[in-house]
């Protein structure tokens, strides 16, 4: 952090002067420049010691009274340090205890047997001095506010995005369930497929919304933070559902061109959750025996998911009219995609793509 490093910085500029000075001045204290230097060091403690470091150095400080008159100094510009540092940490109320005292100090100390008008110079310089390192501080601080308030805002910004693309996820899977609960009651025989789909996708939809209502409720920066939600990871879901085929028996391979981290809104929902389904149909109609692959193309123009496995006799032509594949097809279109489900030769393919002009779109949607 760049304040933390700018008292010490300045110390040892200060610390330089103070070198330089007692070479070039002749006759020059030693004891001076020890007082000096030990007034340089203490003046950036408070970087590192907020609460006890400005005390420090004024302990310091308080020894220029005692020596003689006639030593040459530069250390008690080094109150210029804790007070501009004072102010840049927000210490307002020991700035105002502090300043006036080491004020005090050095105005004595400059003040000290010195005709009247050029004490007033001396004072008139110090007053200038501590006034300028004030108002540094205090823009400094100032700044610092600005811009957490914009990265607030930003924040903000970003938990409302995300809060719209978790509704437009909930609202689908609601949909669904709306659809699989209609297709039950039609043939009235309570399909378990039917009857889980809803069971699970119900039980997501009441996890997204305790996030939504998190993302709405929290007002604590700290709580806020992007990570208490995260867009889902589809290269953890693809190895998720490689590892679960191969725990079925299935010999999967997985491919993933480009990068993934482009991927914003409902576009990684809908992806992650047609591979879920697409694989849980590998798992219900697949053959074990022959290969299966899962294939993830991100390139300029589209995003391509494809699940490739071999059907197991006339049972799996039969089931592209079930609502696992409508599902499948209306979560591609409700984020910006489309989905084609076909079979050929001995292959079952589902193939789901996403228009590259249509991922950020299908990222703000309300």
């Amino acid at each position: 952090m760049a304040e933390r490093i700018l008292e010490p910085v300045l110390a040892l500029l200060l610390a330089g002067l103070v070198l330089i000075g007692q070479v070039q001045v002749s006759g020059a204290n030693h004891g001076a420049m020890w007082l000096d230097l030990a007034a340089c060091v203490t003046s950036a403690l408070g970087a590192l010691r907020s609460r006890e470091g400005p005390w420090i150095f004024f302990v310091v400080l308080l020894s220029y009274v005692a020596i003689p008159q006639n030593w040459v100094t530069l250390g008690e510009l080094a109150m210029l340090i804790p007070v501009l540092g004072m102010g840049i940490r927000g210490q307002k109320q020991m700035r105002r205890i502090l300043s006036p005292l080491m004020l005090a100090v050095v105005v004595y100390r400059s003040v000290l047997d010195e005709p009247f008008q050029r004490a007033w110079t001396y004072f008139g310089f110090w007053m200038v001095a501590v006034a300028a390192a004030w108002l540094v501080g205090d823009a400094f601080t100032r700044s610092r506010a600005a811009q957490r308030q914009a990265a607030e805002i930003a924040l903000l910004g970003q938990r409302t995005q995300i809060a719209r693309d978790l509704h437009d996820v909930v609202a689908h899977d609601l949909s669904n369930v709306a659809l699989r609960a209609q297709h039950a009651l039609l043939l009235g025989n309570g399909d378990p497929d039917d009857l889980h789909f809803i069971a699970h996708t119900a039980s997501k939809c009441v996890d997204d919304m305790r996030h939504l209502l998190r993302l709405l409720r929290d007002v604590d920066g700290a709580s806020r933070a992007p990570g208490r939600w995260r867009e889902p990871d589809v290269s953890a879901t693809v190895d998720e559902q490689v590892e679960r085929l191969r725990t079925a028996g299935f010999k999967v391979s997985a491919q993933i061109e480009g990068s993934l981290e482009d991927l914003r809104g409902t576009v990684p929902h809908a992806v992650s959750w047609i591979l879920v389904e697409a694989c849980n149909n590998v798992l219900r109609h697949g053959n074990p025996a022959q290969p299966c692959a899962i294939l993830l193309t991100n390139n300029s123009s589209t995003l391509d998911l494809a699940v490739i496995n071999s059907a197991s006799g006339m049972h799996a032509v039969q089931r592209p009219g079930r609502l696992g594949i409508v599902g499948m097809r209306e979560r591609a279109i409700a984020a910006g995609g489309s989905l084609d489900v076909r079979q050929h030769a001995e292959k079952w393919i589902v193939n789901a793509t996403f228009p590259k002009g249509r991922l950020n779109e299908a990222g703000g949607g309300g």
